[in-house]
Order: structure tokens, then C-alpha cells, then sequence
């Protein structure tokens, strides 16, 4: 399966998604969408998300089964803001969805990661620090969390929450620039561009980045 970690277009315009689809459609595995912050929530639902229960309403949260893991994704999007947040019907949502099953090895996934990156501009649009203090309190009891994946840094990282690990995948578009001085401008540049493979091997997730030529 193909998880798309947000920020599907630029602007959210209804022909965006439309090319969106059109440029997913080759695929033959399922893909599985969430939004990042330059997504339209009502646009990427008509689009790309028709037919599946998106969880409490105006937000797009649910559960996909991927062979014998299960893949919950969470809606981190606040409109008209960069950063993102998990309010108490999103984190409800979660809680309850990992309380259903704490045996199938289950991957979550958010497009904004649950981690501090070091580069403060960065930072300062990034997850909430109270919705990570919640998460990490769901993720401490839910073992059969292998993995956290999110977008949003446009680039490789890795930390922990709650016990659990936190990959954030690069960019398929320009890279954001390591630059951890504090009060450093955010800067990008024109990296080759990637995506993460996840395989469940052994019972064991391992994690693969690997460039595009």
C-alpha cells in the first residue's frame, strides 16, 4: 500500500485533486491519503476519500487493514494554520481506535510528526506540545505500535513518543535545510527526492529510505 503523508497540493482547488488522482491512478496496490496543511479537507474527501468513514465529523480520520497490519490515520490540520494539533475528538477517536486492538501490529500516521527537529522555524509550525504529551500518554499504552509516520519536515527523521518510534518521511518536493542555529530563517533546497519503504518482516518493522534518481 501507498501512504500519502499530506500536502497533496499547494492550494486544496478541486483540480489539484483532480490531478492528484490522476497521477495516483497507475498505481496498482491501495493508497491511503491524509491532509497536511495546504490541503482543503472537504476537497480532499470528495476527491480521494469517497466511500470511506472518515471518522468524527469534518475531520478525516480512519482505519485501513494493510494484509496483517493496521494503518490508523490521524487528521493534524488546523485551516488556515501551518501547525497541527490532535483537539479531544481527534485524540477520542485514536484512544478509542487503539483500545479496540492492542494485538495487530499497527502503524500511525499524521502529517505532522510528534517530534522537536531542532530547526526553529520549523518547530514553530509543527505539532502542538500538548497534543504530544497526549499522544504520547495513548501511544505508552498501545505496544503494537511499531511505527509514527508523518510528512511535513521534508525530511528524514526519526525520534520517540510515548515509547514508540517516529519516523518523518522526506520529500518527494525541495528539502527543508539543517540549519539549527537558533533564530536561523527556514531555508530549502533542491535535494534529490525520496520516500520511506515500511516493511513488517519477522514481526519486526524496518524502516527503508531510499532517493529517486
Amino acid at each position: 500500500a501507498v501512504v500519502v503523508s499530506g500536502d497533496l497540493t499547494q492550494l486544496g482547488e478541486p483540480a489539484q485533486y483532480a490531478r492528484v488522482r490522476e497521477l495516483l491512478a497507475p498505481l496498482r496496490m491501495p493508497v491511503h491519503v491524509l491532509p497536511g496543511n495546504h490541503d482543503v479537507r472537504g476537497a480532499l474527501r470528495d476527491a480521494l476519500l469517497a466511500g470511506v468513514d472518515t471518522g468524527p465529523r469534518d475531520y478525516l480520520q480512519y482505519e485501513a487493514r494493510v494484509k496483517g497490519l493496521r494503518l490508523l490515520v490521524c487528521d493534524t490540520i488546523i485551516p488556515g494554520e501551518d501547525g497541527g494539533r490532535l483537539c479531544s475528538r481527534r485524540i477520542g477517536w485514536l484512544e478509542a481506535a487503539l483500545a479496540a486492538d492492542r494485538t495487530t501490529p499497527t502503524i500511525v500516521a499524521m502529517h505532522h510528526p510528534p517530534l522537536l527537529t531542532g530547526i526553529a522555524e520549523m518547530d514553530a509550525i509543527g505539532f502542538q506540545p500538548a497534543s504530544r504529551a497526549q499522544l504520547a500518554a495513548l501511544l505508552d499504552q498501545a505496544p503494537n505500535v511499531l511505527r509514527v509516520i508523518a510528512g511535513h519536515v521534508h525530511r528524514a527523521m526519526y525520534s520517540m513518543c510515548g515509547g514508540r518510534a517516529v519516523f518523518s518521511c522526506p520529500s518527494v518536493d525541495v528539502a527543508i535545510r539543517l540549519d539549527l542555529r537558533p533564530g536561523a530563517e527556514l531555508g530549502v533546497l533542491d535535494e534529490p527526492p525520496a520516500y520511506a519503504l515500511h516493511l513488517l518482516t519477522g514481526g519486526e518493522l524496518v524502516t527503508h529510505v531510499q532517493p529517486l534518481p
